[in-house]
This record gives C-alpha cells, structure tokens and sequence, in this order.
C-alpha cells in the first residue's frame, strides 16, 4: 500500500465533527470514517498506522502528531496492521505495555488513506459483477480488478471514481481474508 501523505491528525473528541463526506464516499455511505461517538469507558484518537517490526514479532503503531507512536492490541490490531499509512480512529483504551504506550483497540474507521476516503466492505460476487457491501449499502463495483473480484467474503477498502452512475475501482486493499 503506498504511504498517504495527509498530515498526522491530532486526537479527536467524540463531539469534533466529521468533514464533509466526498460524492463518492455518499453513494455507500460507510459512518468508519467519520470520527465516533465515544462510549462512557472509551477514548477516541485519530492517526497514521504504522506496521514495523520483525516477522517473528510484528508491531502495529499509531502515530498522532509530533507525540511518541502509541502501539496498538486488541482484536482490531492485524487489520490495522494492513492499513500501514492509512489515517484512521480509533476507538478503545489505554492499557500498560512497554516500550511505549499501548492502547487497546475495539473498533476503527478508515479516515483516509493516500488523501482520499475509501469505501470500505465485504466483496461479493453477483451475476457475473464485483459488488461492495458497505455497512449501509450495496455498491457495483465498475471494471474492478480480476484480483479484487477473487477476493469474495473479503473485507477490503476501495478507492473508487464516480462516472456517472458507475464507480470504477482505483485502488483497494486487503483488511481480512474471507
């Protein structure tokens, strides 16, 4: 995945509000991006992941502003682990674990990645089309990649550009295998 090279964010309260979305991003509207809501007994930050790290012990991090780079756990942690780059939220808590701090993840959205706000969703393969399911709509996938429409049952990310009532696939990414 290239490197986005949007400014690191700085930490988010759950009353910021989210920036407009694109005309892409309205036509499946996925709410991963915007900035949530916090609940009672989470915290909310917004950053750059990084994936470093040796394959015998990898490190998922998150990068806010100047500040040190916080390591991420929890469940979420290997998908974020392959959004390396991205701009993203998190939404979790703060838990102790050397070397730096160490914040354990429960959901997140996708903020940015490369500058623009992917569609985010399972693959699904129908009538000979690739189709995205967002969490609140279904999307037709225009001339997407042989490789992205292999990917059924996937939970991917999509770049897509709007021609006229298609989307046409610019980019994707793996964020869980099917």
């Amino acid at each position: 995945m290239a490197c986005s090279h949007a400014p690191p964010a700085k930490p988010v309260a759950s009353s910021d509000t989210a920036r407009p979305a694109s005309d892409t991003a309205r036509a499946a509207s996925d709410t991963a991006g915007a900035a949530p809501r916090a609940m009672p007994s989470e915290t909310v930050l917004t950053g750059k992941v990084g994936a470093v790290g040796l394959a015998i012990a990898p490190v998922t991090s998150l990068q806010i502003g100047n500040a040190k780079a916080m390591t991420l756990v929890g469940p979420m942690e290997p998908e974020l682990r392959r959004l390396g780059s991205a701009t993203v939220w998190v939404a979790g808590s703060p838990v102790s674990g050397p070397p730096n701090a160490t914040f354990s993840v429960t959901r997140y959205g996708i903020v940015s990645i490369d500058g623009a706000k992917p569609l985010v969703g399972t693959v699904m393969t129908r009538d000979g089309a690739t189709w995205l399911a967002t969490e609140s709509d279904t999307v037709k996938l225009g001339k997407a990649p042989t490789e992205l429409a292999a990917k059924a049952g996937a939970k991917v990310w999509v770049i897509v550009r709007r021609s006229g009532s298609e989307l046409t696939t610019q980019s994707y990414g793996l964020i869980r295998d099917p």
